[in-house]
């Protein structure tokens, strides 16, 4: 019995920061996007033309302090056509810092990124270490909800392309500038 009573109380003490923060700011956040975003591949056998079509993504984390956000986050980037479909795939950290008064803020992260590239019978892959840095600004919208233009740039650098699983190329670097509008809670 005394085992729960300190289990309750050591619960309860430790909500007591969140209970007199929460009349300031939420203390979770979610936000999903759509945009367009713009693709190049870059490697010795790549073609040097961006690509552009759909993204979205999705974050949700928690605030740190007044003037920071961590979370996590999913980005998908999709093309298709008669020749091929590729694909890209962002999950990773990220982080978000307030640096002045106005509610823009600087993007920061890291992660993993996959691409693949197929047209039905061959397929051509890479995963990558990717970093991100990126502008927004959140605008509140009447209750929780805030709405967030914002422009990313994501850079992932793998030690090359697979063709079918047979290595290709020698390093290669995936590049995905986004430019997408948000929803999300947690302002």
């Amino acid at each position: 019995m005394s085992r729960s009573i300190r289990c309750a109380a050591v619960i309860a003490l430790s909500l007591l920061p969140v209970a007199a923060d929460a009349q300031a700011r939420d203390r979770v956040w979610a936000r999903l996007s759509v945009g367009r975003g713009d693709l190049q591949v870059s490697c010795n056998i790549c073609r040097s033309a961006d690509q552009s079509s759909w993204s979205a993504d999705v974050s949700v984390g928690g605030w740190t302090g007044k003037r920071m956000k961590l979370g996590g986050e999913l980005g998908l980037w999709r093309r298709g056509g008669d020749d091929a479909t590729q694909r890209v795939m962002q999950l990773g950290a990220v982080s978000q810092i307030y640096p002045f008064q106005v509610p823009a803020f600087v993007k920061l992260g890291v992660g993993l990124l996959t691409y693949n590239a197929s047209d039905g019978e061959e397929s051509l892959d890479a995963t990558s270490f990717a970093v991100q840095g990126g502008l927004g600004f959140d605008i509140p919208v009447p209750g929780k909800y805030i709405v967030v233009p914002q422009v990313m740039l994501v850079q992932g650098l793998n030690g090359g392309l697979y063709l079918d699983g047979t290595k290709v190329t020698g390093w290669s670097r995936v590049t995905l500038v986004r430019l997408g509008l948000g929803v999300g809670v947690g302002r």
